[in-house]
């Protein structure tokens, strides 16, 4: 099964980008008209704790990019580096370490909040793309699937 070259670079990626920058828009909105509902009242130890784990969400992002070119380049399903521990560590990158580093900088309850709420969305998005690599992979897929988790490592199955 073919897919465009877009789709193969970006997957779902652009629309749940809109869909998350739409949501945070609305929670930092709401964030604002609340009087900014703050989660310390001394801000720096949690600004430095969201500092470290965006540069760990920076850093997975990075070495899952530089692991899909084999999928880019040689259609070969990536099943090393972080996609040995799941299956979609760019988008996790973003939506479990980045974005809520973001919250923990911001000091926000409400967008913080938001930022769980943005999982549900992701794997709901996720499953065309999974079902995409199941068609082009087919059992190979299947078995990377049962050993993987989608946006966390499944550790105990190691």
């Amino acid at each position: 099964m073919e897919i465009g070259t877009l789709q193969k670079l970006f997957g779902v990626g652009p629309m749940g980008a809109v869909i998350t920058l739409l949501l945070l828009s609305i929670a930092a909105w709401v964030d604002r008209i609340s009087g900014h509902p703050a989660i310390l009242a001394n801000p720096a130890p949690i600004k430095i704790i969201g500092g470290v784990i965006a540069v760990i969400g920076l850093g997975l992002f990075l070495w899952s990019v530089w692991m899909m070119r084999n999928w880019w380049a040689k259609d070969e399903l990536c099943t090393r580096g972080p996609f040995k521990w799941f299956r979609h560590p760019m988008y996790a990158a973003w939506i479990t370490f980045i974005l809520p580093s973001v919250a923990l900088y911001l000091n926000s309850w409400i967008i913080l909040f938001s930022v769980i709420l943005i999982h549900p969305i992701w794997h709901h998005l996720i499953i065309q793309e999974e079902k995409i690599l199941s068609r082009i992979f087919q059992n190979k897929y299947r078995e990377y699937v049962a050993q993987t988790g989608r946006f966390f490592p499944r550790i105990w199955i190691r």
